[in-house]
């Protein structure tokens, strides 16, 4: 018999949007818990992202928001803070990236909310966090890859390139489920929340830890391309690869695998250091040798060889490809407006109590008259709410 999942019976309230924040709450969602997704009447702004759009819906916002539920309330209208306060007393975590201040300004900062829940565990996502000098920055990804010293890494020291996967984001919203649960266990000792705060710049910061690192009298940091080979080649049927040689094991693999065994002790290349110091000699005798056969055949002599290899694929490819759908990373769901769609499963997996990937992102404000029943409100006091503008319901 199934367990519970990890987070059953978990509530969250989530104020956050765009996609640190939503990823990080749709992770909490696999795990077993209610996200309660509350939006202003503009909604996420990833919602209006596009084209293309699904259903109506920008596909950004439709990625990172299944398996929610989603109310619109109005903030700056009466009884719309309220709503949030009797929420927020029975949650039992509170997720927001609003500006810096913003919370507080609006009545559900840490301290307000906390005031009705002793036990409340409040997370925080910013771009550079509450405090310090960049406090106040606007914290686009290409404004915070430049500042994390990856365009210039990218760029390979000529022109900063942007790296497309939005590191900042995905890993800012790991941290902040490692922290929200680790708060979580926390409070299951003496029952007490807190406050936690993750921000996109640390992330990003940490996402490098591998580079972070140097003697304390002067900057000097481990090299990018410390390793040779390490990188594409394009084969023979105009189609590319990788390899991977991180060891002398593989070194000696990859020339067995392309036929030049005679070049395995060459002084210019016989170790990584000096397959470092010789990099385009040796490029350039690779790049010859790989325009030699197709893809197909390098691929499989190298994965005889034991040489860590692949093929270089569309994020299309992705899609339908056989490994990624036996380990549920592409589902489908059905959304009521786009009808049937792919969408991310869960990467976590967790045999005894495993994750469940629920329904598509909801409709703008679709389960507002749901939620207000749940905590106790009565059809009058919702209509009231209606009447006020507080809550939007969708048409």
């Amino acid at each position: 018999m199934t367990a519970p999942a990890p987070l059953d019976g978990i509530k969250v309230l989530d104020f956050s949007r765009l996609f640190a924040g939503p990823y990080a709450t749709m992770m909490l969602a696999d795990l077993g818990a209610d996200v309660i997704k509350v939006e202003s009447p503009a909604g996420d702004e990833a919602r209006h992202f596009g084209p293309p759009f699904l259903g109506g819906e920008g596909m950004n916002f439709m990625a990172l928001n299944r398996h929610k539920r989603s109310i619109t309330l109005d903030l700056k209208k009466p009884g719309a803070v309220e709503i949030v306060h009797r929420l927020a007393s029975e949650a039992d975590v509170v997720i927001e990236n609003f500006r810096p201040g913003v919370a507080d300004q609006l009545g559900v900062g840490f301290e307000e909310l906390s005031q009705g829940n002793s036990g409340l565990v409040y997370c925080s996502i910013s771009g550079f966090g509450q405090t310090g000098p960049y406090a106040s920055r606007p914290a686009l990804d290409i404004v915070l890859q430049a500042m994390g010293g990856v365009m210039d890494r990218q760029g390979s020291g000529g022109r900063p390139q942007l790296l497309v996967v939005t590191l900042a984001d995905t890993y800012a919203a790991a941290l902040a489920v490692q922290s929200i649960l680790a708060a979580l266990i926390a409070r299951g000792r003496d029952g007490v929340g807190q406050r936690v705060e993750v921000t996109l710049f640390e992330a990003l910061i940490a996402a490098q830890g591998y580079r972070i690192i140097s003697p304390a009298d002067h900057v000097m940091l481990p090299g990018f391309d410390d390793t040779c080979p390490n990188g594409p080649f394009q084969t023979g049927d105009d189609s590319w690869l990788v390899i991977g040689v991180a060891s002398e094991k593989s070194w000696r693999g990859l020339c067995e695998a392309l036929e030049i065994s005679e070049i395995a002790d060459d002084e210019r290349f016989a170790t990584n250091p000096q397959r470092v110091a010789h990099r385009e000699e040796l490029l350039a005798l690779l790049d010859d040798r790989f325009r030699a056969s197709s893809r197909h055949e390098w691929l499989e002599r190298l994965e005889r060889a034991g040489v860590p290899s692949g093929p270089v694929r569309t994020v299309e490819d992705l899609m339908t490809d056989e490994h990624v759908l036996e380990h549920g990373m592409i589902i489908e769901l059905e959304h009521q407006r786009a009808g049937r769609i792919r969408t991310l499963g869960s990467p976590l997996h967790l045999l005894r109590t495993p994750t469940s990937t629920g329904e598509a992102a909801p409709v703008h404000g679709e389960h507002g008259a749901q939620v207000l029943r749940e905590f106790g409100y009565s059809e009058d006091e919702v209509s009231q709410f209606v009447k006020a503008g507080a809550i939007h319901l969708p048409l």
